[in-house]
């Protein structure tokens, strides 16, 4: 049996050290085997702080994924450089999206994983009037107007749905079920907002569908398999099954009272 925790949209930037620490204690005690962390860790200049202390004081492997938060004030590239930097210094750090092959969390289950990005193709994207922060404060995106943005939002949403395209059927050769650990949630089925599914004014920034239809297309051929897809960045609880063979949590949050998502114990 291996235990596994599961944590998203932390915000660490916006809680005192106290908390950090007390969430930390809650992760040592659920005693897991390894833990899961599913982006929204901190921004660009402490994502590093904040994943060195979750390697220095919990005696598992740490496998994670960036959310958009964790780019803010630099860029996706920059940052994303960085942190595979950092995680040569760090040996149970593993950050999934750099990773090129499926991770053993059991002998039939296995983990796979990739930041995502909204990619404006669901919902009313250029009649929507939300404006995230990305917007602003990501450096591939700041300074576009909604035509000017959608091209580079699509473009990566397409690299973490071709990079998803190519480890899934790979990893569903050596295990009945994948878990798959992703920020934004691939599916409208799974866009929880504010206790309901979100509405055309917020499904382009909340959902990746490029992900979800490679996801969709790769396990109709693999109809006895299993995926499991952890996301967050809505910050609104719910479970999904666009397939019968897919499963998809989206992690609730608060602002300010970061805690463990959920927690699994995969035979």
């Amino acid at each position: 049996m291996t235990r596994v925790v599961w944590l998203t949209d932390l915000h660490l930037n916006f809680v005192e050290s106290e908390i950090r620490e007390r969430l930390l204690d809650d992760v040592i005690a659920a005693r897991p085997d390894a833990v899961l962390i599913g982006g929204d860790i901190g921004e660009a200049q402490n994502v590093e702080q904040y994943l060195g202390r979750f390697s220095a004081r919990v005696p598992c492997p740490i496998y994670f994924v960036l959310g958009n938060h964790d780019f803010y004030h630099s860029s996706v590239a920059a940052v994303r450089d960085a942190i595979g930097e950092f995680c040569k210094t760090c040996p149970r750090l593993t950050y999934l999206t750099l990773e090129s092959r499926a991770i053993d969390l059991t002998s039939r289950v296995g983990l796979i994983g990739h930041d995502g990005w909204a990619d404006a193709r669901l919902g009313d994207y250029l009649g929507s009037d939300v404006f995230l922060s990305d917007y602003a404060l990501i450096e591939e995106l700041a300074g576009h107007y909604h035509l000017d943005r959608r091209p580079t939002l699509q473009w990566l949403a397409d690299e973490a749905a071709g990079k998803i395209g190519d480890l899934l059927p790979l990893a569903l050769v050596d295990y009945e079920h994948v878990v798959a650990l992703t920020h934004v949630p691939p599916f409208q089925e799974a866009c929880w907002y504010e206790g309901r599914l979100s509405d055309d004014n917020w499904l382009p920034h909340f959902t990746c569908k490029a992900m979800g239809d490679v996801m969709l297309d790769v396990m109709a051929r693999h109809p006895t398999c299993k995926l499991t897809v952890l996301c967050g960045h809505t910050h609104g609880a719910g479970i999904a099954h666009p397939r019968d063979n897919i499963e998809v949590l989206t992690g609730g949050a608060v602002y300010g009272a970061p805690a463990i998502t959920k927690a699994f114990d995969f035979e």
